[in-house]
């Protein structure tokens, strides 16, 4: 039985979002529509509803004459998504922290368990490692806002996670990789930016409902993740 359009555009969809976020689609890639369907096997106008659909969230361009692309990373986009996280993060976390209970306590503490126990960023070039890494990164962020009430908040949230993410594949695969993370400094800013430590003092703030502490250190921790992801770009502007 054929799936109906909308089913198929919406696998669509979910295909070039995964395929954009974990940079197996680079940043400025021409995305071809006829190539796209095939590989997918759904076809030429699942795909090109989903591209449209993706311009919208500025994950991709369209560029007249020469069809759609997918859309650059920047250090000005990643400044700019860091802020905008941290004015949404910042209030999702207040008022998570006034409304939650000891249901969201446990699962701020298992989430960070995951992530402890997931292999960091610096350390592997594995796709799976990394991708592990990322979901439990974000799962743990997730888990610290789940008893906020606000669903504009949230979805503007997961909207800008998603854009975050994508800089952190572009940083962390392919040639990118094995130019910047053969630098000890990176490594330790990466360390700094990425590591379980922050996010520990950050959990263990919020467990505390010290909510000023709490939001002081989730400012600190965009600022090391903004300033690693700027020395990644200043480093790869020197590379020949």
């Amino acid at each position: 039985m054929d799936l109906p359009t909308s089913s198929k555009s919406e696998m669509a969809y979910q295909f070039l979002l995964k395929q954009l976020i974990e940079a197996k689609i680079p940043p400025k890639a021409p995305l071809r529509i006829p190539a796209l369907g095939k590989d997918s096997g759904l076809g030429v106008t699942p795909m090109r509803e989903a591209l449209r659909r993706l311009e919208s969230e500025r994950f991709v361009v369209m560029e007249n004459n020469r069809g759609f692309r997918a859309a650059a990373v920047t250090q000005a986009e990643l400044m700019d998504l860091e802020g905008c996280r941290l004015v949404i993060e910042t209030a999702l976390l207040r008022e998570a922290i006034a409304h939650g209970d000891d249901v969201w306590e446990a699962e701020i503490l298992s989430s960070h368990h995951l992530l402890a126990k997931a292999v960091e960023p610096a350390e592997t070039s594995n796709l799976d490692d990394l991708r592990l890494w990322s979901d439990r990164h974000r799962g743990f962020h997730r888990a610290l806002l789940v008893a906020s009430r606000s669903q504009w908040l949230n979805l503007f949230y997961d909207q800008i996670s998603n854009h975050l993410d994508r800089h952190f594949f572009s940083m962390f695969t392919g040639d990118n990789r094995g130019k910047f993370l053969g630098s000890t400094e990176l490594i330790a800013h990466s360390r700094a930016a990425l590591g379980i430590a922050h996010h520990t003092k950050l959990m263990e703030a919020v467990l505390a409902r010290d909510e000023d502490r709490a939001v002081r250190l989730l400012e600190e921790h965009a600022g090391f993740t903004r300033r690693f992801f700027d020395r990644v770009e200043d480093q790869s502007e020197s590379s020949p």
